[in-house]
């Protein structure tokens, strides 16, 4: 899972034997940190720790990154990225493609869109461990518990919709939206709650939300629903009615339409078409 194209290689950390090699991450401190453009041979993920980036990637449009943000790039897809500070860290995570898709699928995901994301506390304080933990040269074991723990989270918030524009305060405000969507999927989303909370009005909530990720947070909070309503399905038993209603929805009839419009299935055709096991 060697990146091609990238310079003097950057130190590694152990392999996690936990994840049967299917991983590898690197550690990258250098200063003036800057890669021509290049592919790998497996999935990537981009997360920054330390410093500000200009990454850009398959379809040519550079963005501004940095902590709190990740980036994944698929096997075979080119991308290029330059450090903006002198000093810098970040984290490569390569995964294998079977791999990345299998833990997608675990959280109720299809393969998405690649490109940049924001991250969340829960992704920066793995990325803090991964990084001690890979710097001090710690075992395989303690490497294979953060690693696999922050690959998780990547997926989970890989539902979410790619960024398209350099970082503005938008973004802190849509993703504390989705952490606060997310929390509890049957919950009403009351933006007022939300924007009376942070000190804004409901209409520049709606207006930074739909400018960080180009929809609006109803849509966005009916995706997830969605997104959690096929996964049950898949991996419980659990009844059509029960399922509605553990996403905010209050009939099973309501989410067969729905089901029947996002991906033309009924519930007991999604229910047979369980994910792979590993």
């Amino acid at each position: 899972m060697q990146p091609k194209d990238e310079g003097p290689a950057p130190r590694l950390s152990p392999y996690a034997e936990q994840l049967s090699g299917r991983t590898k991450t690197v550690v990258n401190v250098r200063e003036g940190y800057q890669t021509p453009w290049h592919a790998h041979d497996c999935d990537m993920l981009f997360v920054p720790v330390a410093g500000r980036f200009d990454v850009v990637g398959p379809d040519g449009e550079p963005l501004t990154s940095g902590p709190g943000e990740f980036s994944w790039f698929a096997a075979g897809e080119g991308h290029a990225t330059t450090a903006q500070t002198l000093r810098q860290t970040h984290l490569a995570i390569y995964v294998d493609p079977d791999f990345w898709s299998l833990v997608l699928r675990a959280q109720g995901i299809e393969r998405p869109v690649q490109g940049m994301r924001s991250g969340s506390v829960a992704m920066n304080m793995l990325s803090q461990k991964l990084l001690q933990t890979s710097l001090d040269g710690a075992d395989s074991e303690a490497n294979a518990v953060y690693c696999g723990a922050l690959i998780m989270e990547a997926a989970r918030l890989s539902a979410n919709p790619v960024l398209h524009e350099r970082g503005t305060p938008a973004r802190m405000v849509a993703q504390l939206l989705t952490d606060f969507i997310d929390a509890d999927l049957a919950r009403p989303l009351s933006l007022d709650a939300f924007a009376d909370k942070h000190r804004l009005s409901r209409r520049q909530v709606e207006r930074q939300f739909r400018s960080a990720f180009g929809m609006s947070p109803l849509e966005f909070q009916q995706a997830r629903r969605i997104e959690r309503a096929r996964y049950l399905l898949q991996t419980t038993s659990d009844s059509v009615l029960s399922i509605a209603q553990q996403v905010g929805w209050e009939s099973g009839s309501y989410l067969s339409r729905v089901l029947r419009k996002t991906w033309a299935r009924t519930a007991a055709e999604l229910r047979s078409s369980q994910p792979a096991s590993e």
